[in-house]
């Protein structure tokens, strides 16, 4: 009963959406596999070729390949091709006949799309297959860069400066990714920054230029114009973005004007293109030649000559009909998601965001919000993370943190028991709860708001699928983070707009605004994967053009960054409402996005748990891996790696070495005949009992970079295709969290920061960060001691003291801290007076380090900049009185450091730790702060460490008792002369006391979390164990007076 429970909680998490994409080989799977006989690949090739839809197909998608087929096609082409070029067109050409079988990903005519919804009773009724033609992204941006080298077409352009441009030290940078380029920032560039922050026309722009700089003539300001245009500072009215009949209109609107030749020829290629789309997929050969050569007659000069290029259209499948699939398959997938929800590990994708958001909050604490543009601006902000810069980051498949240790062992364990039986790793709901307890995350998390996720349905009939007689088969394409994605750029050939502009909107409560993201990839072939409608009101351009008066046109570099719970949130500036961008389309950001563009979808995206399928934990460069199953789903086939030995064999001379090597292979991992070789989601089926696919598995093996690997085929001679006639049929499935899956409803703690306590994130209104800083030579100096941490307690209690007595008249405050950075190392703050601390205080803090340096107590020292967090201790108004209260609690720690070396050293340090915060909390003034306690700290595993020291906590932690009690437990008096007496803990207190709840929280939180730090170090386990001490003591008071008065705190321990 328990796992059915468990089961039926898991199916509520989430809920299916529609529309749902279908995803269907073009191509029927047979029995018989498309082969050629590799000692006559020439009539084996004109075989397969002579297919009207293949031989179609490879036209659309490979001019090189189709070239090669045409030579083919008579004895003396096939000659002149030679053997070995003959075999190599032979194998690809099988490979795409294959594909064209059983590969679902769309791509050119090879495979098409659909739509399907929910229902009671399953349908398959795909019609006549529809073709949508559309120019190249890549060409087409080739083709307007080189109409607007023409003044006459530059004069009927609009023009604004590109988003993604900055300036710097009297430069002005464009930067849309790994590269850089710049122009000095002179009197001209900077008037066309001013005047091209909005769209203007280009050449209302030049007459203004040339009345501000009438010392240069037209032709010369027309030129720096250019310049700017072709290099991507300026982007104009005409720009490639979304290629849509508005702008190939726009595009005529104006080669009309400049030039009519042009503007004929590219209505003859529109209209050649739309004549094309009439014939049926496989039989337009004519109309296909007919729209390339229309094409190419219009291309740039010496540039649409090669018959090996690439198409300069691109092609999509449209599969009309009705399909429909049974409920019972959308509630499998509902409980498959919630299961992989429910054993997913924090942190497993987008680690590097969790790192970026403890830098952020370090930097600007919770209360303040940073605008987009100067955060990502690395001498003004954080930057970018660094991770940005190297190799693509996934979701991490290998050994991870410690804490991941248990869950590996178990999947170790269940992989074991799997290979050694024979069988597949089979998910029960009672291994699912197991696993969930060792993932080390919080189970009462949220599931993400939205989420679309792709099987391969596997049934014999229609009539099968209603019985419930189905399997889902995980696609390699997994899905996507966003609902609609996969279905984004088809969306106008599938008739999908206005289902998908639902679907998005949907995602989230009225009070976000949910912005579209619109931008312009590295790559221009790019360009055909962003082809999505506008699907929402709101829009975030980046790096294309816009108009950013527009109320629904966000700027980006204006939209503002604040600490959310869990991540980081976005913010709109105007309304203060939540912005989440949405990126409907499947571009990989990693390597095709401008960076903030990735970061802006990262921000969207990253938080603690993120749901990315099965993981298997660091085994995956095991040889074999069997097939993982939860209820109907297979999750993962069976998979094989290669590995050396056959590589070696394939590279062999001779077919006998690489015959024994494969069969030796086969046998060691009982390697079945079927197969699917995998190159990511390109994939296509292999007979291994077959002499040419041998010969295609060697051909991979010795390519230059052999990266793909071996899953079963269970699709096989078409089982499980019967229920859509044989075709190979892929779902994509909308999921949004359901509506009683919120997650956690009592308050909770956000994550805290490395070696920092972050408070609760309100709701609430954030304000700009400080941007007050204090340089050395200023009025703060700001020394590093770089030690080992064993060695920071002794320059604290045996150097510093010594260093403060000789400079204590030349400072008003100063404090430490420790930190890592990631090197370990002391923080030292003085503020003075310039002169006195440039000219005696440096000197002398000089002399001591070189002492240190010397005997070996000390690595070196540095000067920083000292950012003050004043907003972490509430606002510049009082953070002068903050520092003054840092003061005060960094002698105390040097007292209770020295106090520390006698008998007080035998007090538990969670106690010391507990009593220090209570100490901190009773200096402030006259307030309830047990009750602030209560109200800020939760029950927590730690609370056992409280009840193992309890007497002792019991007996030190008390309102009205702390200070005293803290200075009679350490045996050092003045500790609690410098609690009482100083007048800086109640200063601060009366102007913290009274702020806002939120200003409030945050800085004592911070204050209690800096009390650990100066005494403790920086460890998140034992100052947890601290709170959890302060927390059980506070409540066990408020018990006893509840007792005695009859009121009081509620009592739950």
């Amino acid at each position: 009963m328990a796992a059915e429970s468990e089961a039926q909680r898991a199916a509520a998490v989430f809920e299916v959406r529609e529309p749902v994409l279908v995803r269907m080989a073009s191509r029927p799977r047979g029995a018989a596999p498309a082969t050629v006989d590799a000692a006559e690949p020439v009539s084996g090739a004109r075989q397969l070729a002579a297919d009207p839809l293949l031989g179609q197909a490879v036209r659309v998608a490979s001019g090189s390949l189709a070239h090669s087929l045409a030579r083919l096609t008579t004895d003396e082409g096939a000659s002149a091709l030679g053997r070995k070029r003959t075999l190599s067109a032979a194998r690809t050409l099988t490979r795409y006949a294959r594909r064209a079988g059983a590969r679902p990903t769309p791509f050119g005519l090879f495979a098409g799309v659909g739509a399907a919804r929910f229902g009671s009773v399953a349908k398959a009724g795909p019609g006549t297959g529809e073709v949508a033609v559309r120019l190249d992204g890549a060409w087409l941006r080739r083709r307007v860069l080189a109409w607007l080298e023409e003044p006459s077409v530059r004069r009927r352009v609009d023009v604004v400066l590109n988003d993604l441009c900055f300036v710097r030290d009297g430069r002005l940078y464009l930067r849309t990714g790994a590269q850089e380029q710049s122009v000095r920032d002179n009197a001209l560039v900077g008037a066309v920054r001013e005047r091209a922050r909005n769209p203007v026309p280009y050449a209302d722009l030049l007459v203004s230029l040339a009345e501000r700089f009438p010392a240069l003539d037209a032709e010369r300001l027309d030129g720096q114009l250019a310049g700017l245009l072709q290099h991507g500072f300026l982007l104009t009215s005409i720009t490639p973005h979304r290629i849509d009949v508005a702008l190939l209109d726009g595009i005529e609107a104006v080669l009309d004007g400049a030039l009519p030749d042009d503007a004929r020829a590219l209505r003859d290629v529109r209209a050649a293109c739309a004549r094309h789309q009439q014939d049926p997929p496989g039989m337009g050969g004519d109309s296909w030649q007919d729209a390339l050569d229309a094409v190419r007659r219009l291309d740039v000069p010496g540039t649409g000559d090669d018959a090996h290029a690439r198409p300069p259209l691109h092609v999509d499948l449209h599969v009309p009909g009705e399909f429909v699939v049974p409920e019972a398959v959308g509630r499998e997938v509902c409980r498959y998601a919630a299961a992989i929800w429910a054993i997913t590990p924090q942190w497993t994708t987008l680690a590097y965001m969790r790192d970026y958001r403890e830098r952020f909050i370090e930097r600007y604490g919770t209360a303040c919000a940073v605008p987009l543009g100067e955060l990502v601006d690395p001498h003004r902000g954080l930057g970018l993370p660094s991770e940005y810069g190297a190799e693509p980051v996934y979701a991490r498949g290998g050994p991870g943190d410690e804490a991941d240790g248990p869950r590996r062992a178990m999947i170790g364990e269940l992989l074991q028991e799997a290979v050694l039986s024979g069988g597949d790793l089979v998910l029960t709901d009672e291994v699912v709860g197991r696993l969930g307890e060792v993932a080390g995350h919080d189970p009462a998390a949220a599931p993400p708001r939205s989420l679309e996720l792709c099987f391969q349905v596997l049934s014999e009939s229609t009539a099968a699928l209603d019985r419930g007689e189905f399997r889902l088969l995980g696609s390699p394409h997994i899905g996507a983070w966003t609902a609609g994605a996969t279905a984004g750029r088809f969306a106008a050939a599938a008739g999908l707009t206005d289902e998908l502009a639902r679907l998005a909107a949907e995602s989230t409560d009225d009070t976000v605004i949910t912005a579209q993201v619109e931008l312009m990839p590295h790559e221009p072939r790019g360009l055909n994967i962003v082809q999505v409608p506008r699907l929402l009101p709101y829009r975030i351009p980046v790096g294309v053009p816009d108009d950013r008066r527009d109320p629904r046109c966000l700027d980006w570099r204006s939209l503002l960054v604040a600490a959310g719970s869990d991540g980081l949130r976005l913010l709109d500036p105007r309304s203060g409402r939540p912005v989440r961008p949405v990126l409907p389309h499947m571009l990989a950001l990693d390597t095709q996005a401008p960076p903030v563009a990735r970061f802006l979808m990262d921000l969207a995206t990253a938080r603690p748990r993120v749901w990315s399928g099965w993981n298997w934990a660091g085994h995956d460069a095991l040889p074999y891996l069997p097939r993982v199953r939860y209820g109907r789903v297979v999750a993962v086939p069976g998979r094989w790696l290669p590995g050396r030995r056959l590589r070696d064999a394939a590279r062999a001379q001779g077919a006998g070495a690489w015959e024994q090597g494969l069969d030796a292979w086969r046998r060691r991992l009982a390697v079945p005949d079927r197969l699917q070789i995998a190159r990511n989601d390109q994939m296509y089926p292999v007979d291994l009992r077959e002499r040419w696919d041998r010969d295609l598995l060697r051909a991979e093996l010795t390519a230059a970079q052999p990266r793909f690997v071996l899953y079963e085929d269970l699709t096989a001679d078409g089982a499980g295709l019967g229920w859509n006639g044989g075709h190979s049929t892929e779902i994509v499935v909308p999921l949004a969290a359901a509506r009683r899956a919120t997650g956690r409803t009592a308050p909770r703690r956000a994550e805290p920061a490395r070696g920092r306590t972050v408070p609760p994130v309100r709701p609430v209104p954030v304000r700009p960060a400080p941007v007050r800083i204090h340089l050395p030579g200023e009025d703060w100096l700001f020394v590093k001691w770089y030690a080992e941490p064993s060695a920071h307690d002794a320059l604290l209690t045996e150097h510093l003291p010594a260093l403060l007595s000789e400079v204590e008249d030349e400072v008003d405050r100063w404090f430490f801290l420790r930190y890592l950075d990631p090197e370990p190392h002391l923080r030292l703050r003085f503020h003075g007076d310039p002169g006195a601390l440039n000219g005696r205080v440096l000197p002398a803090i000089s002399r001591v380090t070189r002492a240190l340096v010397e005997s070996g107590a000390l690595r070196t020292m540095a000067l920083d900049t000292y950012r003050p967090e004043s907003d972490r201790y509430g606002g510049e108004a009082v953070q002068e009185a903050a520092e003054r209260f840092f003061r005060t609690d960094s002698l105390s720690a040097l007292v209770q450091l020295r106090a520390l070396r006698g008998p007080a050293r035998a007090l538990p340090g969670a106690v010391l730790a507990g009593l220090g915060h209570a100490v901190l909390l009773e200096s402030l003034g006259d307030w309830d702060w047990c009750g602030w306690v209560d109200r800020m700290f939760t029950k927590t595993v730690e609370h056992e460490v409280y009840q193992r020291h309890r007497a002792v906590a019991d007996r030190l932690i008390g309102p009205g008792r702390a200070v005293s009690s803290a200075a009679a437990a350490l045996g050092a008096p003045s500790l609690g002369a410098l609690w009482s007496e100083s007048p800086e803990p109640r200063a601060y207190g009366e102007l913290i006391l009274s702020a806002p709840e939120a200003d409030r929280d945050e800085a004592l939180l911070s204050l209690l979390h800096m009390r650990h730090n100066r005494l403790f170090g920086i460890d998140r386990a034992a100052e947890a164990r601290g709170y959890a001490v302060l927390r059980g003591a506070v409540r066990t008071h408020a018990g006893r007076r509840r007792h005695e008065s009859g009121s009081g705190i509620g009592s739950g321990r």
